[in-house]
């Protein structure tokens, strides 16, 4: 480190200085090392130093191996400020979460952040989170939760597609479904989940089985198709916020349905949050909440 710092400054002072040591210090460490090395690794013409040959052969293994050593603590050293560990399932993740993460890390709170992505309720409240955003009414046992993201779930397409299912009449009592672009199922993600099957039945329109449907493996799959304008997707406007404001799906109809549940920032009771998690929690408390 020594000798990286006097190659790097070619100056015995500054180097010192950037290790906050003398001089001499910096000075005798280098004479130990030619001594042990059995080469002059400096020619020393007035203030300045020089490498020679050997100086800078040497050099450059050294900024190599130094870089690998603070890589390696780096791996095993636990930070002061731990990572925060957030939680949150596909969809939110995709379309939601992470361009608040982005904003997030513009500003001065910002800080390192996990993010767990996963279907499973249990997961996302797990004992290793955090934070856990959560699609529920508000009331989970052993967390405080607060609304982030309310829900209301609309029909969109591409501008295309939208406008074939305008002239279709679609999602009105004279749709006429010969004519519609097929809408994009999916298995719901929870038993609470608003899937087209459950809209179309609470907004007493046609049955699922009077429309051309193609199945998609998941609900951001349906957006994808949606996009590339293979049908119509099913989605929260607020989390499409930015693909509807854009113009890249459109929305079709005034039909919408807004459930009772809707998207919370969940905090364990009684467990204190890190300074960096109080941070992101605040951060998305305040400036994440979105309504459509």
């Amino acid at each position: 480190m020594f000798f990286q710092a006097a190659a790097d400054n070619q100056s015995l002072t500054l180097a010192a200085e950037e290790l906050f040591v003398t001089q001499a210090a910096v000075s005798k460490r280098i004479h130990r090392l030619e001594d042990w090395l059995g080469a002059s690794l400096f020619s020393r013409e007035g203030r300045k130093l020089e490498l020679t040959e050997a100086g800078r052969e040497l050099a450059s293994d050294v900024e190599i191996a130094l870089e690998f050593l603070d890589r390696a603590i780096h791996k095993i050293k636990v930070p002061e400020q731990p990572a925060v560990q957030i939680a949150a399932n596909t969809a939110l993740s995709m379309f939601w979460l992470h361009q608040r993460l982005k904003a997030f890390s513009f500003s001065d709170a910002a800080c390192d952040v996990n993010i767990l992505t996963t279907e499973s309720t249990s997961e996302l409240l797990g004992d290793s989170q955090n934070l856990a955003i959560v699609y529920c009414d508000g009331n989970v046992p052993g967390w405080d939760c607060v609304s982030i993201l309310d829900v209301e779930m609309v029909p969109v397409a591409s501008p295309e597609v939208a406008k074939r299912a305008e002239q279709a009449k679609m999602f009105t009592l004279n749709a006429q479904t010969e004519m519609a672009p097929p809408i994009l199922e999916f298995a719901s993600l929870a038993p609470d989940w608003i899937n087209w099957e459950t809209w179309l039945r609470r907004l007493d329109l046609p049955d699922i089985k009077n429309w051309p449907r193609v199945q998609c493996n998941s609900y951001v799959q349906s957006v994808g198709k949606a996009l590339e304008g293979a049908g119509i997707a099913l989605v929260n406007a607020a989390m499409m916020e930015e693909d509807l404001s854009t113009g890249a799906l459109t929305k079709i109809g005034q039909q919408s349905l807004k459930p009772g549940n809707s998207y919370h920032l969940c905090r364990k009771q009684n467990v204190a949050l890190s300074q960096n998690a109080m941070g992101l929690y605040e951060f998305l408390t305040k400036k994440g909440r979105t309504t459509y």
